[in-house]
C-alpha cells in the first residue's frame, strides 16, 4: 500500500482575518489571538492529514466506525420524533 502525502489548499481552512483596530483592544490581545489563531489553523490542517491518513491504511475499521456513529445518530433522533 503506498502512502500519500496530502497537501490542503487554503480554500479548505478559511484564511485569518485581521481583528477590527479599535482602543479597547490592546496590542497585546491582538498578538495573542493572531498567534492562537494560527496555531489552530495549523493543528487543523495536522488533525485532517492524519484522519486521512487513518482512513487510508484502515478502510474497513473506518466505515465500520462511520455505519455505527451513523445508527447511533439515527436511533437518537428517531426516538426524539417518536
Amino acid at each position: 500500500m503506498t502512502t500519500h502525502n496530502t497537501t490542503f489548499p487554503e480554500s479548505i481552512v478559511p484564511p485569518v482575518r485581521e481583528l477590527p483596530a479599535d482602543e479597547s483592544t490592546s496590542p497585546q490581545l491582538r498578538v495573542r489571538l493572531r498567534n492562537a489563531m494560527e496555531s489552530g489553523k495549523t493543528r487543523l490542517t495536522e488533525w485532517k492529514g492524519g484522519f486521512e491518513e487513518g482512513v487510508r491504511e484502515r478502510p474497513i475499521q473506518s466505515i465500520l466506525i462511520a455505519t455505527a456513529v451513523g445508527a447511533a445518530i439515527g436511533l437518537l433522533i428517531g426516538r426524539r420524533s417518536r
